[in-house]
Formats: structure tokens, C-alpha cells, sequence
């Protein structure tokens, strides 16, 4: 698989999406903007998934996360 993000991008979006959680999450915000787009308290889930996303990105970025298995076939004449 490849990714429309780099290493660095990933983990900086994934930093960024941690720290909407965080703050919805603690009260300290109502809602809050990243780039075009809005969520409020109401929307963790959405923001969740944003995380489990990214995560998954920069795990196979970094080579911690195995995307595909290859597997070898010998064809034998019986």
C-alpha cells in the first residue's frame, strides 16, 4: 500500500488529531477546527477513527505494521 503522506506528515497529523481529543475530551473545548473542518464534543467517535487512521499510517510508514504477506507456490508436474 502506498500512502499520500510522509513520515513526518502522518505522525504531525496524528499529533494534531490526538490533541483535538484531548481537548474535547477534558472540557477544555466546545469544539475545535482543524483545517476546513469542525467537531465538536459530540463527534469523538469521528475523531477516533481520524486516529486509528493515522495510526495505522505511520505504522506502516515506519515499518512496525506488515501491509502484505508474500507467499511463495512451487508448481510441481505430478
Amino acid at each position: 500500500m502506498t500512502s499520500a503522506y510522509t513520515l513526518e506528515e502522518a505522525r504531525e497529523y496524528l499529533e494534531l488529531w490526538k490533541k483535538c481529543k484531548k481537548a474535547l475530551a477534558s472540557g477544555t473545548a466546545k469544539s475545535y477546527r482543524i483545517g476546513t473542518r469542525e467537531f465538536t464534543a459530540f463527534d469523538l467517535d469521528e475523531v477516533d477513527r481520524q486516529i486509528d487512521k493515522y495510526a495505522t499510517i505511520v505504522g506502516q510508514l515506519s515499518g512496525t505494521i506488515r501491509t502484505k504477506r508474500v507467499q511463495r507456490v512451487v508448481p510441481r508436474d505430478l
